[in-house]
């Protein structure tokens, strides 16, 4: 009997002695217990007890860090993993690799709520809290910015939108700068890469992008620099650039970004829609401020990305909206010089049109044709200048208006060939056929035009007022009175 009582007394003893030497150990092993179970709320249960017990615990810690992500509790991870890394110094490294697999199930998390119904509110909100605490886990990730500034526009909160716009440009614009200046924008062929950068790449590879999907890497390691090119959706489905990375890292260098313009696009746009609702309102300072935010921003989408067509309309409707021509032109000339295009030809031949002038613009959309020849844009633009200075060179009562006349002429039937159904093409033919007095031209187009009233262009008067003339000019009369009386109809109802 005495010895049982010894045995329950130096049990006793032992308990007591775990209690006053910390709990926390305790707590640490039947966590471990019940993870080898699978019991993780168990084993939560217990190593919060351990924290709270012994807040620098190392291994209570990770162990806290690794269970949660058992329990796929990755927005808790978000708020705690910084914490964990700091106490838990012997598995440092494990948990910075946890926190940027914590960072892609955010992220995917945020993607998929949003995907899964863009329109719905619920949705977004789901999609912003991933979104954010992928955002505080890892706040030098581009793109959670992007993403987010997509579903807060979408929600309706354009201010959080334009922020996190603006955090992904700033993070992004060093390696986009560092491209440029290297003469790279998106959709260059390799050929023109290795023009640009100076030669062929130290090495090749091929990388899979997932399903049957692959990039094209070129790796100029004395530039740090990896260039990624990926095949045309269209024919002739040629490797096109879509993206760069500027790193000393290998591993990283390897994992293909494509170069994204969406965050210069929407904040660019914002600013201008601000401008263009601040002149409308009388306030030339306050629209002025805005556009000013909007060029830099508009400036780099198009060295980025030379085709994108909001740029080449906004870049000269702006400085000539502030009245700043000269300094267009400064900006204009300085990027050509180095990376001639034909898109930004294009932009700046519409900047000088704007401005009347008709020569610069002749001659930039004129280079614009030396590295397009078949160029649509630049057919139609060169051809609209040459019938914009005839037009003012007849008001002016200058002979010569007839020479520029026939060179818009001339182009615009280069445009036909191409395309015998555009509207515009038709109708400006025409207009010009009319004014040459080259009656038989105009009678031959008249079937094309007759072509275009089941289409959308019959509901403007302009179509009406072109075929009238075309009518006219082929001695149809009766025709001529009754598309002059649709016209008349078109113009009362405001179309």
């Amino acid at each position: 009997m005495k010895k049982i009582q010894q045995t329950v007394l130096l049990a006793l003893i032992a308990t007591f002695a775990l209690e006053f030497a910390g709990c926390g150990a305790a707590d640490v092993q039947s966590a471990k217990l019940y993870r080898q179970r699978r019991d993780y709320i168990s084993a939560d249960r217990m190593l919060k007890q351990a924290i709270t017990e012994d807040p620098t615990g190392d291994e209570a810690w990770y162990l806290y860090a690794m269970n949660l992500n058992d329990l796929k509790e990755y927005e808790t991870i978000a708020n705690i993993i910084d914490t964990a890394m700091l106490y838990s110094v012997t598995h440092r490294s494990e948990l910075q690799q946890l926190k940027h697999n914590t960072w892609v199930e955010l992220y995917n998390g945020g993607l998929g709520a949003y995907n899964a119904n863009p329109d719905s509110k619920e949705a977004q909100q789901a999609a912003i809290g991933y979104l954010e605490s992928a955002r505080k886990l890892e706040p030098d990730q581009p793109e959670t910015y992007a993403l987010l500034g997509q579903v807060y526009y979408s929600a309706g909160d354009t201010a959080k939108g334009l922020e996190n716009y603006l955090t992904e440009i700033n993070q992004l614009s060093p390696s986009y700068n560092q491209g440029i200046a290297m003469g790279l924008m998106l959709h260059l062929p390799p050929d023109a890469v290795e023009r640009a950068i100076g030669g062929a790449p130290a090495r090749q590879q091929f990388v899979s992008l997932g399903g049957s999907d692959s990039a094209l890497v070129y790796v100029y390691p004395s530039k740090q620099s990896y260039v990624y090119f990926e095949r045309a959706d269209k024919p002739p489905f040629a490797w096109q650039l879509t993206g760069w990375r500027v790193t000393s890292s290998d591993v990283e260098g390897m994992q293909p970004l494509r170069v994204s313009t969406e965050a210069y696009a929407l904040a660019a746009n914002n600013y201008y829609q601000k401008g263009l609702a601040d002149e409308a309102h009388g306030d030339k300072n306050a629209a002025n401020d805005q556009f000013q935010k909007a060029i830099p921003l508009l400036m780099t989408l198009q060295q980025i990305d030379p085709s994108d067509e909001f740029a080449s309309q906004a870049i000269p409707d702006i400085y000539t909206r502030m009245e700043r021509t000269d300094k267009a032109k400064q900006e204009y000339e300085r990027i050509l010089a180095q990376h001639p295009s034909k898109a930004m030809y294009i932009s700046y031949g519409t900047l000088l049109m704007k401005s009347n002038d008709y020569q610069g613009a002749i001659t930039a959309y004129q280079k614009a044709l030396a590295l397009a020849p078949a160029d649509e844009a630049a057919l139609y633009d060169i051809a609209a200048a040459y019938k914009n200075r005839a037009v003012a060179e007849q008001k002016d009562k200058n002979p010569d208006y007839k020479t520029d006349l026939q060179q818009s002429t001339n182009y615009f039937e280069q445009l036909h060939a191409i395309d015998k159904n555009d509207p515009k093409t038709l109708m400006n033919l025409v207009e010009n056929y009319v004014i040459l007095n080259q009656k038989d031209k105009v009678i031959a187009l008249v079937g094309d035009i007759e072509a275009l009233k089941s289409t959308d262009q019959a509901n403007s008067h302009e179509y009406w007022d072109v075929l009238a003339r075309a009518y006219s000019f082929a001695n149809r009369p009766k025709d001529a009175e009754a598309a002059y009386k649709k016209s008349d109809e078109l113009k009362q109802q405001g179309h």
